[in-house]
C-alpha cells in the first residue's frame, strides 16, 4: 500500500474531525470571493461555498505533485498504456485532436467516414427516422448530445435499449421501414441488450420482403467481424479503437446520431471544445485548474467530511441529461475499492452521483437536502448571459445555492429551520454551444481521472459491470442457476 496515500487518508480524517462543527455561513465572510473563483476559456467556477478553510484548501493543493499527476495527465493525452487490468491503452483524448496521429490512423479514417455519411444522408430525402440501439456509454453520451443540439428535423431520433423490448416496440409503431435507418452501437457488438434489440429490428424489416435490411442498418464497434456476422455491410461499419472505453466514447462515431440533423462542422466544434479543455488542463497551474479543484474538493468532501453523495443540477433544459452522463462517468470509473497494488484504498472512493434538471428537482429532492439529516455536496451548472430566459434560470440557480449553503434559522417555528451547510460549487457557462459542451464534458473527464490517481484506482476498467454480464450469460434461460438462490415463485416463468 502506498505510504503517501495512507498518510493523506489519515490527515484527511483528522482534519474532518477538527472541522466537524464548521459552518459555511461562518466561513463565507472570511473568504475573498475572487480567490475562490476560476475563469477558463468557456466557463467559470465559483467554489467559495465549499465547506473548507483557506488553510486546508492550500494544503490540498500540495497533493497533485506528490502523486505526479502532471506526468500522468501528459500520458493520458498521448493515448498511453493506462489500463493495466485490461491490458490496454486509453485513447479517448486522441479523438479530439485535429492533427493526424500515425499511431492512431484509424481515428482520422473514421472522421472522414463520418463526414461522408452525414453528407450522403442529407441527400436521402426519403429517410425520416433514425433508431439508435445501444446501452451504457453507447447511449448516454449520444442521447445527451441529441438533446443539446436540439434539432428534430429532418430526422426524428429515437434511442432504445430496454431488454423487455417495449421501448423499441413503441418506437417502431411510429416508423415505417422504408423511411428508417438504424445505428447499432456496441464496442464489443455482443452486449445482450443490444443484440436482442437488433434481432427485433431485423425481424421488423423482414415484414417487408421488398426491403433489404442491410441497406438500412449501420454499426459502430471495435469488432468488425462481429458486425459482419450480423449482416452489417462493410461500408455501413464504423470502427472504433479497442482502447476506447464505452463511457469515454462520446467523442467517436458513437455520437453520429447527434449530428444527422446538424453537420460535420458541429461534430468538429464539439471535439474542438474538448481539445481546448485538454490543453487548458495540461497548461494551467493546479490552483487555477478547474478539473483539479473539482477533484480535490470531491476527495475532501468524501474522505474528510464523510459526505457520501454528490448532486449535479443543471439549469438549462438542453443540459437535462448531463447529470446522467457524469454519473456513469464517475461511478463506473471510480466506484471501486481496490488500488493498483491490489490493496483496499484507504480513501473513500466515488460517492453516489445523482441530481438532474434543477428546476424540477427544486420541487422534489431539494426538500430532503434542505432539511434531511444527510449532507450533500453539489455542483450547480447554468448559463449566465443577457437572454431573459437564461437570466431567469440563472437567478433561480443562485438563489437555490444560497438556500442550500446558508439555510435559515427559525427559533419560533423550529420545523421551518433549514440547517444549510451543503457544500456547493457553481459552474457558469459563457454560452450554450457545442464547443462549450465539449469543454465542460472533458473537464469532468479529467476531474474523474485526477480523483482516480489520487485514490490509487484504475478508472478505465469495470469488473463489477462485467460480473453482471457474466451471470446473465451463465443463466441464459437456465432456471437451475436461480433455483439455488430464490424461492420457487420467483423463478422466471416459461
Amino acid at each position: 500500500m502506498n505510504d503517501e496515500r495512507v498518510k493523506f487518508a489519515e490527515d484527511l480524517k483528522k482534519l474532518g474531525k477538527l472541522n466537524a462543527n464548521l459552518k459555511i455561513s461562518d466561513l463565507l465572510p472570511k473568504k475573498k470571493l475572487n480567490d475562490n473563483f476560476i475563469s477558463s476559456p468557456y466557463l467559470s467556477l465559483d467554489f467559495s461555498k465549499q465547506l473548507i478553510t483557506e488553510k486546508d484548501f492550500n494544503w490540498l493543493l500540495t497533493i497533485p505533485e506528490k502523486f505526479d499527476l502532471r506526468d500522468s495527465f501528459s500520458e493520458l493525452l498521448k493515448g498511453k498504456y493506462l489500463n493495466p487490468s485490461e491490458h490496454r491503452g486509453v485513447s479517448h483524448t486522441i479523438y479530439r485532436q485535429s492533427s493526424r496521429n500515425e499511431d492512431f490512423e484509424l481515428v482520422s479514417i473514421e472522421k472522414d467516414k463520418i463526414d461522408t455519411f452525414l453528407t450522403a444522408l442529407k441527400a436521402k430525402e426519403n429517410i425520416k427516422n433514425l433508431v439508435c440501439i445501444g446501452i451504457g456509454g453507447s447511449r448516454v453520451g449520444p442521447e445527451l448530445l441529441v438533446e443539446f443540439v436540439n434539432k428534430n428535423e429532418p430526422l426524428s431520433i429515437f434511442f432504445c435499449s430496454s431488454y423487455d423490448l417495449l421501448e423499441l416496440k413503441i418506437t417502431l409503431q411510429k416508423c415505417y421501414q422504408m423511411e428508417t435507418i438504424v445505428v447499432v452501437s456496441s464496442k464489443s457488438f455482443s452486449t445482450y441488450e443490444t443484440i436482442k434489440n437488433l434481432n427485433m429490428i431485423k425481424a421488423w424489416f423482414d415484414e417487408k420482403p421488398e426491403i433489404n435490411p442491410e441497406d438500412h442498418i449501420y454499426g459502430v464497434s471495435s469488432d468488425k467481424e462481429r458486425m459482419k456476422a450480423f449482416g452489417i455491410k462493410e461500408d455501413h461499419q464504423f470502427e472504433i479503437l479497442d482502447s476506447l472505453g464505452g463511457r469515454f466514447s462520446v467523442w467517436s462515431s458513437m455520437s453520429i446520431p447527434a449530428f444527422v440533423n446538424a453537420d460535420f462542422q458541429s461534430y468538429q466544434d464539439f471535439l474542438e471544445g474538448a481539445f481546448q479543455a485538454d490543453k487548458y488542463v495540461l497548461e494551467s497551474k493546479w490552483e487555477k485548474n478547474i478539473s483539479m479543484i473539482l477533484a480535490l474538493l470531491g476527495i475532501w468532501n468524501a474522505s474528510a467530511l464523510g459526505i457520501n453523495n454528490h448532486a449535479i443540477f443543471t439549469y438549462n433544459y438542453r443540459l437535462r441529461s448531463l447529470t446522467k452522463y457524469i454519473a456513469q462517468l464517475s461511478m463506473e470509473s471510480n466506484g471501486k475499492s481496490i488500488n493498483f497494488d491490489s490493496t483496499i484504498s484507504p480513501l473513500e472512493t466515488s460517492p453516489l452521483i445523482w441530481g438532474g434538471y434543477g428546476i424540477d428537482s427544486q420541487h422534489s429532492t431539494f426538500q430532503w437536502m434542505m432539511q434531511g439529516k444527510t449532507l450533500t455536496s453539489c455542483d450547480f451548472i447554468g448559463i449566465n448571459n443577457e437572454d431573459s430566459e437564461s437570466r431567469d434560470s440563472y437567478e433561480m440557480l443562485l438563489s437555490q445555492v444560497l438556500a442550500m449553503t446558508l439555510g435559515e434559522d427559525n427559533k419560533k417555528e423550529n420545523y421551518k429551520t433549514v440547517p444549510g451547510n451543503n457544500p456547493c460549487s457553481v459552474i457558469q457557462l459563457n454560452s450554450l454551444d457545442l464547443k462549450t459542451l465539449g469543454f465542460l464534458m472533458a473537464l469532468y473527464e479529467h476531474k474523474v481521472f485526477f480523483e482516480a490517481l489520487i485514490l490509487g484506482i484504475n478508472p478505465f476498467d469495470q469488473w463489477g459491470v462485467e460480473l453482471g454480464k457474466k451471470i446473465v450469460k451463465d443463466a441464459n434461460g437456465k432456471n437451475d442457476l436461480f433455483s439455488n438462490y430464490f424461492p420457487s415463485d420467483f423463478i422466471p416463468k416459461s
